[in-house]
């Protein structure tokens, strides 16, 4: 048996610890049992525990949330080939969880092989724990906005000098100062050096700095992207990645700024995907694609996301990065008896005004 943060009605306000949940085991050769260190914590996981009335039954008896984390590969599947026995056994892992079963709020969980991915010596325990779901949805809405970060064909990434208008290629993040956002700041920065802008939209003094402590090179606040920002059949904008809903309004504002043969990756779905407005775009010939870190999960692992993973851990490792723990990250407050508390980290993640990245602790 084992220790989980679960819940049996759906609302944040209905987790509640548990000491008897059967302790997982593995079901397919690639499965590995890992021993739980931290969990990253993430605004989806209130949107799971929130996806329903609260008080509405959960399907499962105990609901299990999270999503990612660290941890130590404790077993293998015993159909393990012996070369993911090799890799993996005993090793100190980060790991991305499939949504479709029992989360990361726990102190064991098995994971596929193919979403997991060693750590390297030289990075913390607590700044792997951020990578797994908001490190690799940056780097993989970076791919797709025509900036990519990670060395999948072994060859050198040229840094891009200009856009199609002959600028400087500038990349527009809306959100910049959550988890997604700062790793999208770094890891670009990180490759392309000065050879792109970055600005950020920000709704505060504090997202403002914490921005340009991550690499942005400007900021603007949300509501003023079409006053500060060229628009029109030209726009300003090469890339940009929405980390807000995309309302009619964000949207039109969007097409507004992107320039000719741009591209946009969205983030968050909501009420707004349904009703998208693509006729600029259209005119501008931009390219419009979104962003679930789940999808190549779903799709029977279309996307290598443990060498997603490996390429951020590398970059930590070199010191190209750091990972954006927040400043209201304490060692002594992440224990999951201090997050799970009214106002505690979980609360903080769910209220959506965190600056970088919380993680939670579950175990030595």
């Amino acid at each position: 048996m084992m220790k989980v943060l679960g819940t049996s009605k759906f609302g944040r306000q209905n987790l509640a610890f548990s000491s008897n949940h059967p302790k997982p085991t593995p079901m397919k050769p690639t499965d590995l049992v890992i021993r739980i260190l931290y969990t990253d914590l993430n605004p989806v996981d209130h949107h799971k525990l929130n996806m329903k009335p609260d008080g509405t039954p959960t399907p499962s008896r105990c609901f299990i949330v999270g999503y990612g984390g660290v941890g130590i590969v404790e077993s293998a599947s015993p159909n393990a080939t012996a070369d993911i026995q090799q890799e993996f056994l005993h090793k100190r892992v980060c790991f991305l969880v499939d949504p479709r079963f029992d989360g990361s709020y726990a102190q064991y969980v098995v994971v596929d092989c193919r979403l997991v991915a060693a750590i390297p010596d030289g990075v913390p325990l607590e700044a792997a724990a951020c990578i797994p779901v908001a490190g690799v949805t940056a780097l993989e809405c970076l791919e797709k906005v025509g900036l990519p970060v990670s060395n999948k064909n072994e060859g050198a990434i040229a840094p891009m000098i200009s856009s199609a208008s002959g600028d400087k290629h500038r990349l527009l993040i809306v959100g910049g100062a959550g988890g997604v956002g700062s790793w999208a700041t770094q890891l670009a920065r990180s490759v392309y050096g000065p050879n792109i802008e970055i600005v950020c939209t920000t709704g505060s003094a504090e997202s403002r700095d914490w921005c340009i402590k991550m690499g942005a090179d400007a900021t603007i606040p949300h509501n003023e992207i079409e006053t500060k920002l060229g628009t029109g059949p030209k726009g300003s904008c090469d890339s940009i990645i929405c980390l807000a809903e995309p309302t009619p309004a964000l949207f039109a504002s969007l097409a507004e700024l992107l320039r000719p043969y741009g591209k946009i990756a969205l983030v968050v779905a909501g009420e707004g995907i349904k009703t998208l407005d693509m006729s600029f775009i259209f005119f501008k010939c931009g390219t419009v694609c979104t962003e679930t870190v789940f999808s190549s999960i779903r799709c029977g692992y279309f996307i290598d996301q443990a060498s997603e993973m490996r390429c951020i851990l590398d970059a930590i490792q070199c010191g190209k990065v750091t990972a954006p723990l927040s400043d209201a990250w304490e060692e002594d407050k992440s224990g999951w008896e201090n997050a799970v508390q009214k106002g505690g980290y979980i609360d903080m993640v769910g209220s959506g005004h965190v600056k970088g990245k919380l993680v939670m602790k579950i175990g030595e």
